[in-house]
């Protein structure tokens, strides 16, 4: 509670105002006559140095050092009352909740599922003004993220982990499972890149939380300081963010590929066909497209690498922006200039109080819009070798069980004797996770970094101990070894103490890739040992190539028994399976609705793909080309 800590700040305040005067007027008095007379001078003049006057001069000098130190304590009060009475004039008042049904909210509640796990290890979970702005910079750690190479406010982080999740939904519509004996093309199954995996940990399993975007002045501002052009990158993104989340509103950004060499370095991203930003050949054509821009009427923020030096042009710019938002790097002549600092606050001048924007490093700003970039209409040509999990020992027989059974298709379980173990912490679990998918184990620095990719890596070592030392109390049973070996400095599960669900499905992926006999038998073994999604109920960043590669081999296994099936009721039947394991995917749906049409319905063939679009829709997924038959 906040009350006590007041009262005791308040009596100290007290004790030093008040409490040096009681003890010197009690116990030395005021030692100078009340009426100093030309007499007492005299005598002060001819011998200043008795003991009178040492006593008055030493009571002086108490005297002074208290006026100091009273002064001092009255500015920081006043100051802080100042900062108190500013931050209340600014807490937003509550508004209701405003539902969205765009594609952007679709996606974000798909990428932050309920869990019963509960964290303590995990850094706090954001809270954002409603404003989308921070007045003061000791709210940053509760309003945003930080990430390698800058920070974003909340309500940003929020979208682009959903952007995260939208380009894994794309993976999934567009893959197609290759014919029988072929290799798989994998090559779409990299991870993000790490600035949004490091947003997304740090985000995991938290609620979006809707915000008020920052609005630019009409006229243009100017931006200068060590982050001007770090903000610019931060208000970049935070507009094409706002444009993919809703599609018909039509702010933009419009600059020139000069100035985005200039913010991003030499970029490869196909940024001219994202939506809400416009791309001119030269800075002179971007002021004239917001001269006259393609919607009359609609306001333009405009991104210029630096303000215009030359009279003339800064006069045509500030006639461009009389009614049109702007974003000027470096100090703007005809209108506001905001200076930022490091951390992204602006300084608005005098009177215009702080706001903290989204500051980011050309590297993350490209990170970050690696995942807004348009997705191609069809999958790479490029084959690789197909890609399993590690599969380790061949499983156990029934007649030998294992003091713990660790499942982690579907919601992650660690039983021990037939009882489940409550695991406090969720990086504790992710560890289990982690270790279940590598059976030959992980560094100390590979689990660290994995687990917490947003952190530096000299403080992720200890939260690591950490964790390992808080699930062994979970774990540990009396006479019981645990389940965890460390060996070689890599931490791995031990065989010989536990059984893992997930690796009984990858040797029966094995016998299915290399059996030369009995196929269908080996299919249906990977489709029976498959039972859910690795960790279906959580959003770890990490684990999304490996949950993606695991659910394309029993999709595989789905989609060999269809092609096999020579009654078209059968074929239907599988692929039905495997659209209840992946609903997403475009050349399933497109096999399921030609089987419907084979057996004389197609009205439930057109219906199929009808309910496909609607949810390609409903989950933000931008469609390429029409679905039809």
């Amino acid at each position: 509670m906040r009350w006590p800590r007041q009262i005791a700040s308040a009596a100290a305040v007290t004790t030093v105002l008040a409490g040096p005067p009681i003890v010197l007027t009690y116990t030395a008095g005021w030692p100078l006559p009340t009426h100093p007379t030309q007499e007492h001078l005299r005598q002060w003049l001819s011998d200043p140095l008795t003991e009178d006057t040492l006593i008055a001069g030493l009571v002086l000098l108490a005297w002074m050092l208290w006026l100091l130190i009273a002064a001092l304590t009255l500015r920081t009060t006043v100051t802080r009352a100042a900062a108190t009475i500013r931050r209340l004039r600014r807490l937003p008042l509550p508004t209701p909740m405003q539902a969205t049904a765009t594609g952007m909210a679709g996606a974000a509640a798909l990428w932050a599922p309920t869990t019963t796990a509960t964290t303590t290890d995990a850094p706090p979970a954001p809270t954002p003004t409603s404003t989308g702005e921070h007045p003061h910079p000791q709210q940053a750690a509760d309003a945003g993220v930080d990430v390698p190479g800058g920070w974003i406010p909340a309500d940003t982080a929020h979208q682009i982990a959903a952007a995260g999740t939208l380009v894994w939904l794309r993976r999934r519509r567009l893959y197609r499972p290759p014919p029988p004996e072929q290799p798989r093309d994998d090559s779409d199954l990299t991870a993000l890149p790490r600035t949004v995996t490091a947003v997304q940990a740090a985000l995991a399993d938290t609620p979006p939380t809707p915000a008020t975007p920052l609005r630019i002045p009409t006229g243009g501002i100017g931006l200068t300081g060590p982050a001007a052009t770090d903000a610019a990158r931060g208000i970049l993104l935070t507009t094409l963010l706002r444009t993919l989340r809703d599609p018909t509103q039509s702010t933009t950004i419009v600059t020139s590929r000069t100035d985005l060499h200039t913010l991003l370095g030499p970029q490869t991203l196909p940024l001219h066909d994202l939506p809400g930003l416009t791309v001119t050949d030269t800075p002179a054509d971007a002021i004239t497209t917001i001269t006259h821009p393609p919607h009359p009427g609609v306001a333009h923020p405009t991104l210029l690498t630096h303000a215009p030096t030359d009279p003339d042009t800064a006069a045509r710019l500030a006639t461009a922006l009389t009614h049109t938002p702007g974003v000027l790097i470096g100090t703007w002549t005809h209108g506001p200039t905001w200076h930022i600092t490091p951390d992204g606050n602006a300084e608005r001048g005098t009177g215009g109080g702080r706001t903290r924007l989204c500051v980011l490093t050309a590297t993350a700003a490209r990170d970050l819009l690696a995942v807004l970039t348009p997705t191609p209409s069809t999958p790479s040509a490029v084959a690789v070798p197909r890609q399993r999990p590690p599969a380790p020992t061949p499983p156990p027989e029934p007649s030998s069980p294992k003091l713990f059974t660790l499942r982690v298709l579907g919601n992650p379980t660690l039983w021990a004797t037939g009882k489940p173990i409550t695991i406090r912490r969720t990086a504790a679990l992710q560890v289990l996770v982690a270790l279940a998918v590598h059976p030959d184990g992980a560094t100390t620095h590979d689990l660290a970094t994995t687990i917490w990719p947003g952190l530096p890596r000299h403080t992720v070592a200890r939260r690591l101990y950490t964790t390992l030392s808080d699930l062994r109390k979970d774990i540990t049973t009396t006479g019981q070894p645990h389940p965890i070996a460390h060996t070689d400095d890599r931490y791995h599960l031990n065989h010989q103490h536990i059984d893992v669900d997930l690796w009984h499905l990858n040797a029966a992926i094995d016998h299915a890739t290399t059996t030369v006999a009995n196929h269908a038998h080996a299919h249906q073994a990977v489709i029976d040992r498959y039972t859910g999604d690795i960790a279906a109920n959580h959003t770890w960043p990490w684990l999304d190539p490996i949950r993606e590669s695991t659910r394309r081999h029993v999709i595989d296994a789905h989609s060999t028994l269809a092609t096999s099936a020579s009654d078209p009721h059968a074929r239907l039947h599988h692929l039905q399976n495997a659209l209840r394991l992946d609903p997403y995917n475009e050349h399933l749906h497109h096999q399921a609705s030609d089987t419907l049409t084979t057996l004389g319905r197609p009205h439930d063939a057109d219906a199929l793909l009808t309910r496909y679009q609607r949810r390609l829709i409903d989950a933000g997924i931008t469609s390429p080309r029409p679905v039809t038959r």
